[in-house]
């Protein structure tokens, strides 16, 4: 009879080697940028002082991890001493951080001494469109400006608040194909074109596909105007919505047979309007 032998214990399973997780891309970030006082320095000005998430900023803007923290500072105080708040800095940043980096005190002074723009002005045009700031002064502020005074003869100073925001724009890509796209629809000359540019400078903002077409059509063929007319009366008519406003107005007015100046149809408040609605039945009424 065999003795029992035991076995001997079989050794324990290899233990797995744990993967290591990749680090997200805020830590990424962090680890890019540095992990000493002068980056957590860094982090708390952006967090803190100018209330934004940092971490976006770096992704958009890797320059921010080696900047010095004064340069940042100093874009802060730049913007402050033009009149902007701190909110409106943020905004600013916010959009472009690549102007905490570099402070726009070119931009700054040509905006406040060609344009002019005083302080009010600035800081409502550069909240409005902070591409101002960002702008390159060569290529798209100083030839929309010489567009604006001498294409346009916008002479207003200093230039009303829409006309300015119309520097970020590129003369060759929006300002100019607007302008011959409205003398080419309207069948007006040239100067008349102007003069409804002069009183409405907003318009070289509006999207010829997305605004200015399918306004236009509406005037000539759903009301039955004359867009030269009514245009050189109220240049003003773009700003308002197509299906908000123009096209339901209207549509009241044709079905009550009620006449009415497309600038009152479109500038009066919705109680005056029905109030002139009132009026008109009760006219016909007593006729």
């Amino acid at each position: 009879m065999l003795a029992h032998t035991s076995l001997p214990p079989l050794p324990p399973p290899p233990t797995p080697t744990p993967t290591p997780t990749p680090p997200t891309r805020r830590a990424a970030v962090v680890v890019g940028g540095g992990g000493g006082v002068e980056f957590r320095r860094k982090l708390h000005f952006l967090s803190a002082e100018l209330h934004l998430d940092p971490f976006p900023l770096l992704v958009l803007h890797p320059e921010l991890r080696s900047a010095p923290l004064p340069l940042l500072h100093d874009s802060l105080r730049l913007l402050l001493s033009h009149g902007l708040s701190a909110g409106d800095a943020s905004r600013v940043f916010a959009a472009f951080p690549s102007l905490l980096t570099s402070p726009p005190e070119e931009s700054l002074r040509f905006l406040s001494a060609a344009a002019p723009l005083p302080p009010p002005l600035l800081r409502a045009a550069v909240v409005r469109s902070p591409r101002l700031l960002a702008a390159s002064i060569p290529d798209t502020l100083s030839p929309a400006l010489h567009f604006l005074r001498h294409r346009i003869s916008l002479r207003r100073r200093p230039l009303p608040l829409a006309a300015a925001l119309l520097l970020a724009f590129s003369v060759d890509r929006t300002l100019l194909p607007k302008l011959l796209f409205l003398g080419n629809a309207t069948g007006l000359p040239d100067p008349a074109v102007c003069t409804i540019v002069r009183r409405a400078p907003a318009i070289l903002s509006y999207g010829i596909e997305t605004n200015l077409t399918p306004k236009l059509k509406f005037l000539a063929d759903g009301m039955g105007k004359d867009p030269a007319t009514e245009l050189t009366e109220f240049p003003h008519y773009f700003a308002f919505s197509l299906e908000g406003r123009i096209r339901p107005r209207h549509e009241t007015l044709r079905v009550r047979g009620v006449e009415m100046s497309i600038k009152d149809m479109l500038t009066i408040s919705d109680d005056e309007f029905k109030e002139r609605l009132v009026d008109a039945a009760l006219s016909k009424q007593r006729t």
